[in-house]
């Protein structure tokens, strides 16, 4: 008999640590496996290996493949499904975390090449099946490779969002809406809330007054540091200044100097590879603390992670920009609260640092995210589509996100869901 069930395994009114296993008729399927990368991480609900019998990746952002080495430490070892390009940048990511939150997890680098090795790459609307199980993934157009996963037990249609924009950036181009509504009825549907209750601005006029501000800060020989996710939004930043011809130096360093190459390897995800490449060649690769005190001593851009201010180069170049008056850090990721990066921007002050910042300091709306009236409009158009039957399961946003757009999804009629941990939905 078909029937569809989710259980919230994490990633319930928060944001981070996603996974959520649907169990379709006899085969049950996790969807992601994410961590919480607090001062000590946090995990999902536990789930044995032995009940999986295999793993759908939206993206390899830790937030929703963190944990996924915690299920290749038995004999039992599911497979994992994903794109070709996430599971390049998985192993870049993963080792990162290994370095930086090592002691704290409870899986060693055996657990991860064990995971690498039993991720199976399937790219965009290549339709695989799982037993009686049929599975389709389709551009999220979160970041390159990101992908949604439309999910078929006879009748039923399951489809899981992971992260996903609705609107075309400089490096890649939206979510495949129309694919989606071609394929409705959708019985359940798993969608982020990230932004469920805020709007983004006009992403052109967002690059223009970024720009704007960073040739400002040029002019004035100063130096300007982008802190950004070393996968996605670095990249983003660089095919920005690139459509701009800024003409100034444009340095990268830390992760995303090495991710940023390997996008060359996977060009049929990029919206305009010919910009990207372009971009690639007019960016100077800083290696090394000597090449670091070099560029402090000049003018320029310099892109690096973390985007949150965490660590990574950006940290180091932060304290130095932070004491001069001519230059700037504008932050371009978002900033969970807490993190220095919105201490930065809530109390202007470098993590650690008693006194306030003397350069300048913006934000720039630059998400990778749908925003509130993008994610109204996307979840209308299935649940119309699909006559009003659908399902929805509201995840991956903070309770206040998650709960507005529940109340606003509601309040239009919709079967809105707003799911806690540890919870059991039944189609």
């Amino acid at each position: 008999m078909d029937n569809l069930s989710l259980l919230c395994l994490g990633g319930c009114r928060e944001v981070g640590r996603s996974a959520f296993l649907l169990e379709a008729g006899e085969k049950k399927i996790l969807l992601d496996y994410g961590i919480s990368l607090n001062d000590v991480p946090s995990f999902p609900l536990h789930i044995s290996p032995s009940e999986i019998d295999a793993v759908l990746l939206s993206h390899p952002h830790l937030d929703h493949s963190g944990s996924l080495p915690l299920l290749f430490s038995s004999r039992v070892k599911p497979p994992v499904y994903t794109t070709p390009l996430s599971k390049a940048m998985l192993e870049y990511l993963m080792e990162d975390m290994m370095k930086i939150s090592g002691r704290y997890l409870p899986y060693e680098e055996y657990e991860v090449r064990e995971m690498l090795d039993k991720t199976v790459a399937v790219d965009y609307k290549d339709v695989f099946r799982i037993g009686d199980v049929e599975i389709k993934p389709l551009n999220a157009g979160h970041v390159p490779g990101s992908c949604m996963f439309l999910i078929k037990l006879g009748r039923l249609k399951a489809l899981y969002t992971g992260d996903i924009n609705t609107v075309d950036t400089r490096l890649i181009y939206s979510a495949e809406i129309q694919e989606i509504l071609a394929e409705s009825p959708i019985d359940l549907l798993v969608v982020e809330a990230t932004y469920g209750s805020r709007l983004h601005d006009d992403r052109r006029a967002t690059e223009k007054s970024f720009v704007s501000s960073v040739l400002d800060v040029l002019e004035n020989n100063g130096l300007v540091l982008v802190p950004a996710f070393a996968y996605g939004r670095a990249q983003e930043m660089l095919c920005v200044l690139e459509a701009y011809k800024s003409g100034f130096p444009l340095y990268m360093d830390g992760m995303a100097r090495r991710i940023s190459p390997t996008l060359l390897s996977f060009k049929h995800y990029l919206k305009d590879p010919a910009t990207y490449e372009s971009a690639l060649q007019n960016t100077l690769f800083v290696r090394g603390s000597k090449e670091r005190r070099k560029l402090l001593k000049g003018s320029g851009i310099v892109i690096s992670p973390a985007g949150m201010l965490k660590g990574g180069p950006a940290l180091f170049y932060a304290r130095s920009i932070a004491k001069r008056s001519n230059s700037a850090i504008f932050l371009v990721s978002y900033q969970i609260p807490g993190t220095p990066g919105d201490n930065l921007l809530t109390l202007g002050r470098i993590d650690g640092e008693a006194e306030k910042v003397a350069c300048s300091v913006k934000w720039f709306d630059f998400s990778s995210h749908v925003g509130k009236d993008e994610l109204v409009r996307f979840v209308s158009a299935v649940a119309e589509a699909s006559g009003n039957s659908t399902k929805v399961v509201i995840v991956h946003g903070d309770e206040a996100s998650s709960a507005s757009l529940e109340t606003n999804l509601r309040d239009m009629g919709f079967n809105a869901l707003l799911p806690r941990n540890g919870d059991l939905i039944k189609l």
